[in-house]
């Protein structure tokens, strides 16, 4: 990442097109540089950034600092996450700058209410997750994270057996793309990242060889896996076992 970074500055420093045609600040052409979404353009309008509330973290846009990959800080940038696209959405003049998350390393927002986004990179395997972790408690190197996402699904439709036989076998099917939104709870401890599913105890099981200190927990504390209270007083009693 780090490489990348610094051949993208390279780049932009020594090209001329760039500093006569965009006066935009460097750190925002290199993240819209690196931008590789099919979905997306480079720039948005604030009428199309502001309509995606219900794919976005936090939903409005909001004053935050960025940690690049070069562990450059780049200070009060407007901006919010749309997790469905994976991209980082970034208010500048007025316009809506689609940014690149694989530039950045953190996300951390001037709002104590709002929690900060840290790339899934930046936690080891990832299992096939992309752009940021939300981190909910964060105490020497573990973490209590929460993964969003809003993925598609191609459902093809095959219709009945009457309308299949008169289909030529050449013409194409009829395709539905179905959108499930994804929001999943993970634990590090000591370098290991596990998936919280719930608090039963298939679940409980996977977190090691002290499933049954953290079934007990669970009873006599009511712990309710909906409820981030509870959560990050499970997650502390976790990490002290």
């Amino acid at each position: 990442m780090k490489i990348l970074f610094c051949l993208l500055l390279i780049f932009l420093f020594i090209s001329p097109s760039f500093g006569q045609e965009d006066t935009s600040p460097d750190w925002i052409k290199v993240l819209s540089y690196g931008v590789g979404n099919k979905t997306d353009q480079n720039v948005l309008s604030i009428e199309e950034a502001n309509s995606r509330i219900n794919q976005c973290t936090p939903p409005d846009f909001a004053y935050a600092n960025l940690l690049l990959g070069n562990d450059s800080l780049v200070e009060q940038v407007i901006v919010k996450y749309d997790y469905k696209e994976k991209v980082l959405l970034i208010r500048h003049e007025n316009q809506i700058i689609v940014g690149a998350p694989n530039m950045v390393k953190r996300v951390q927002f001037s709002d104590s209410s709002i929690n900060e986004l840290i790339n899934v990179s930046e936690l080891g395997r990832s299992y096939g997750r992309r752009g940021f972790y939300s981190i909910i408690l964060e105490e020497g190197g573990n973490f209590l994270l929460k993964y969003y996402a809003i993925e598609g699904k191609e459902n093809r439709k095959e219709g009945n057996q009457a309308t299949l036989q008169s289909i030529s076998v050449f013409e194409k099917k009829e395709v539905e793309i179905i959108f499930t939104r994804i929001e999943e709870y993970l634990i590090m401890k000591e370098n290991e990242l596990f998936v919280l599913e719930n608090l039963k105890s298939k679940s409980l099981a996977k977190l090691g060889n002290q499933s049954e200190k953290l079934k007990s927990y669970v009873k006599e504390n009511k712990i309710k896996y909906k409820n981030e209270n509870d959560l990050k007083s499970f997650t502390e009693y976790f990490w002290s076992l």
